[in-house]
Formats: structure tokens, sequence, C-alpha cells
């Protein structure tokens, strides 16, 4: 049985990415900058599930350039991006 990709509990997966990051900093010292992307991952999830994973990163892109980055964030957002994504496609 897999997850409706209709129905994601977006506070429990920033509580995951806030635990994971509280052990291994994700590349970015402030979890304040990856709640967004946590966030922005989760909708382009609910808009696409089945969308490939190069799909869903064109959205990705395209979303995060009305967002103001730290310089060189980017590779580690994207990285974040494709970890969220497969942690919901891998759930069930």
């Amino acid at each position: 049985m897999s997850r409706d990709p209709s129905v994601i509990d977006v506070q429990a997966e920033i509580a995951h990415w806030q635990q994971r990051h509280a052990h291994e900093q994700l590349g970015i010292s402030k979890f304040s900058v990856l709640s967004p992307v946590v966030k922005l991952a989760c909708d382009i999830y609910l808009q696409a599930p089945r969308s490939s994973l190069e799909q869903r990163m064109d959205m990705f892109r395209d979303r995060l350039q009305t967002h103001f980055l730290p310089p060189g964030s980017q590779p580690h957002l994207e990285r974040l991006a494709t970890d969220c994504w497969r942690r919901l496609g891998d759930a069930s």
C-alpha cells in the first residue's frame, strides 16, 4: 500500500528535516533557510506526485528564482528537495 499523494503532513516533514539538520547541518547553517524549501518541495510533490525527478526539479528551480538565496546554497537546497521527494515517495 503506497501513500496517498494528495495528503502530506507538512509539519511532520518540517520536523523530520529539522531533526536531521540538528545532527547533520544539511549544508546550511540555519534551518530557517531550509524550512521554506521543505514546504516548497511538499507543494510541488502535491501538485505533481507522478512527475519525474527532472520535471519536479524544473518546477523547483523556477519557483526558487523568486526567493533570496544565500550565496552558494542552491546545490544544498536542490539536494534537500530531492531527498524530501524521495522520502515522500518511499513512505507508505
